[in-house]
């Protein structure tokens, strides 16, 4: 492991990947400068890393992430590339001693995601997997509400996340790189109801393959969740809708004193509903990726606590991973057996 002081309040950050998401997340880093500036980008394709490099002001190209991870000057890195990618890549960085800030999911599979958080903790970097619903306003809102038991006792939810088929990547469509429509859609409601509603003892799912694009992943799901305490939870994840439909999420939390939800066509507010009253929430401040990412540059700076650990990163997968299972066997799977 490389060991070096950290800057004084300024993390050095690189990149690694310059798609979509990575566009996403070098904005929100732009609006924490006071934090962090963008040092380096790596991509496959040279013109996409050039293209980023140009819109954020990145000095340094990078052919090749090993390149990149070996760059002394760089302190953190950001992991925006394909899942199947993820794991070789968060563990050379943490042998490097570089913190990781690793897009969803941890990994394609539980022995990759324990291996991840291992060579994490040994080599005492900061591992922060981007689960962004943990921190999205009106979703941690919601998390508030239930924890100060302003609905009772949650007891039933229902989480839609629907969308059509991802066509702008080639490995999306097969299971061996993406896992499918649960594992990297499902997966945000999943952790979700897990972080509000405790831990999952038993799943129940039902799916197949609608598009014409898929080629052996599960492309549209309805999952049920049954918790320790009780409580049940009923979810649907889909690529299959048609192209021109419009990302649709909604979700619905129950409890013996009241009703939230939250659905991402209304301004992103949460609606309140209780016997006697009801009331509206629409957060106007920053959206999620900047807020997770000021938690992780502030977790490396001042060890502050962040509302995702690795574990709960590798909890979240065991459970998608169990829904596709129970899937595919059209059997409840428990959780209590290894369901990975």
């Amino acid at each position: 492991m490389i060991l070096r002081e950290i800057s004084i309040n300024k993390i050095r950050v690189g990149f690694i990947g310059a798609g979509f998401i990575a566009d996403t997340l070098a904005n929100a880093l732009l609006k924490l400068k006071e934090y962090s500036s963008i040092e380096a980008v790596y991509s496959r394709e040279i013109e996409k890393a050039k293209h980023f490099a140009k819109r954020f002001g990145v000095e340094k190209i990078y052919s090749s992430w090993r390149d990149l991870i070996n760059d002394n000057e760089i302190e953190a890195i950001v992991v925006a590339t394909p899942t199947y990618t993820h794991k070789e890549i968060a563990v050379e960085a943490a042998k490097r001693g570089k913190h990781v800030f690793l897009e969803k999911p941890i990994s394609l599979n539980i022995q990759d995601a324990r291996e991840i958080v291992r060579e994490a903790e040994k080599n005492h970097i900061k591992l922060f997997v981007g689960h962004c619903l943990r921190y999205w306003p009106e979703y941690v809102r919601v998390k508030e509400l239930v924890s100060r038991g302003e609905i009772g006792e949650p007891r039933v939810a229902r989480a839609y996340r629907l969308g059509s088929y991802p066509t702008w990547s080639l490995w999306y469509r097969y299971r061996e790189f993406s896992g499918g429509v649960v594992i990297d859609l499902a997966i945000h409601d999943i952790d979700f109801l897990r972080w509000v509603m405790g831990s999952v003892k038993r799943v129940y799912g039902v799916g197949g393959r609608f598009s014409r694009y898929s080629i052996d992943v599960i492309d549209h799901a309805m999952y049920i969740l049954e918790f320790e305490n009780g409580a049940v939870a009923y979810g649907e994840a889909s690529w299959a809708m048609p192209q021109k439909f419009g990302f649709t999420t909604y979700l619905e939390i129950a409890g013996t004193k009241g009703l939230l939800t939250v659905d991402n066509k209304s301004t992103a507010s949460v609606h309140e509903y209780y016997n006697d009253s009801s009331s509206s929430y629409s957060p106007l401040y920053h959206d999620a990726y900047y807020n997770e990412l000021k938690a992780f540059l502030r977790w490396i700076l001042f060890n502050e606590s962040v509302a995702i650990s690795p574990e709960d990163a590798v909890e979240s997968l065991r459970i998608a991973l169990a829904v596709t299972k129970s899937i595919e066997k059209r059997e409840a799977i428990d959780l209590g057996v290894e369901a990975a």
